[in-house]
């Protein structure tokens, strides 16, 4: 039997102005090509499909079109549980109607802990997955008292003659965050330790956006496509296959579908730093800039933008820092005492310091603007 672990599609996600979905679409695509070369007999995807709980409809869309693809272009058997990100009621309304294709979901934590036991059968082998699907402290501990860790054991504790796979959307163990993830914790519970759930054979987690193995059989498959500009490891997934020492894992690349840079320069080496870029992807790569100036620079972002277009790649994030904030920040801690016409000059000086003065126009207008506040705070109300 093989199977492959993936996780944290966050379907609908945006970061800044730019919708993932064309990289979504690529991975799905991937993901469909990989199942067949590679012999998968059942995929896990361990939690936040979407990225958010009420996902846009495109991100829906694509999701049940990936699901109609997995039934009729392949004979994988697939098992999904909520994340954090996920309306678990959304995930399971249509448990029904995906069953017949060989469909799976958790979607809430049930009052009894067998409804998340499954036995999977593939290739004359059977292996029991439990799924664990997001849940919060009081699915956990109704009563509102107890030890967390106690009662997730009832969850997870089972005798069994066959190969035993968790699959959860959770902290665990020692991990390393990508820093786009939210921080979840079980009633004061950080992290799941290690030991709880090293009797499996196998531990798929989702939640951390990092791939990353925490323990001898328990691993993060991290997501899809990096979710940040800081998400600079290589993605990937987890193929697991059966065998008569047990079962073992390799770590199966992802290629890249956009290419997300970041620079750090200052206004000496920006322009060879952009020079300099080599990257190809099937997408437009993406770029942010962070840059240390002296001071404030009109027409620079335009600049950076035009040589990034020769480059075929596009902004998406400027990043300003300046040597002189100490200076700006000293002389801001006295604004408060100035008058609401210096406060503007003050404004203007900031946000345009090469133009000389502020145009007689623009002044004109604003004092007038300024009286109509005036006026309009002391006419009577009735």
């Amino acid at each position: 039997m093989r199977i492959l672990h993936t996780s944290d599609w966050h379907l609908g996600k945006r970061l800044f102005k730019l919708d993932r979905s064309l990289e979504h679409e690529k991975f799905f695509d991937w993901l469909i090509e990989t199942l067949i070369s590679e012999n998968i007999d059942v995929l896990l995807m361990a939690g936040d499909v979407f990225d958010t709980p009420t996902p846009p409809h495109h991100a829906l869309e694509m999701f049940y079109n990936f699901l109609h693809r997995l039934s009729i272009e392949t004979k994988v058997q697939s098992y999904f549980i909520a994340g954090n990100h996920d309306s678990g009621l959304l995930i399971e309304a249509p448990a029904r109607l995906l069953t017949p294709h060989r469909v799976k979901v958790w979607g809430k934590l049930s009052d009894n802990p067998e409804d998340h036991w499954i036995e999977i059968k593939a290739k004359d082998e059977v292996i029991d997955l439990c799924a664990i699907p997001f849940f919060r402290s009081h699915e956990l501990l109704p009563q509102g008292e107890g030890d967390a860790l106690l009662a997730l054991k009832k969850y997870i504790d089972k005798k069994s003659d066959h190969a035993k796979i968790l699959m959860l959307h959770h902290l665990a163990g020692m991990y390393e965050a990508a820093g786009s993830e939210q921080v979840i914790a079980l009633s004061g519970v950080d992290s799941i330790p290690s030991e709880l759930i090293g009797d499996f054979d196998y531990v798929a987690l989702g939640h951390i956006h990092k791939p990353q193995k925490i323990g001898a059989k328990i691993f993060y498959s991290g997501s899809p496509i990096p979710l940040r500009f800081s998400e600079t490891l290589a993605k990937s997934v987890v193929i697991i296959e059966s065998t008569k020492e047990g079962l073992t894992s390799k770590i199966h690349p992802i290629p890249v579908m956009r290419a997300m840079i970041s620079i750090k320069a200052d206004e000496e080496n920006f322009r060879e730093k952009i020079k300099n870029l080599k990257v190809d992807s099937p997408l437009t790569p993406m770029v942010e800039v962070q840059l240390t100036l002296a001071s404030p620079r009109i027409g620079l972002i335009d600049e950076i933008k035009s040589l990034l277009d020769k480059k075929e790649m596009e902004l998406l994030s400027y990043q300003a820092s300046y040597t002189s904030e100490e200076k700006r920040e000293s002389r801001g801690s006295a604004l408060f005492e100035l008058s609401t016409t210096d406060l503007f000059k003050e404004f203007y000086a900031t946000k345009y310091p090469l133009s000389p003065e502020i145009p007689e126009d623009l002044m004109q207008d604003f004092t007038s603007l300024l009286e109509k506040v005036k006026n309009a705070s002391h006419t009577p109300q009735g």
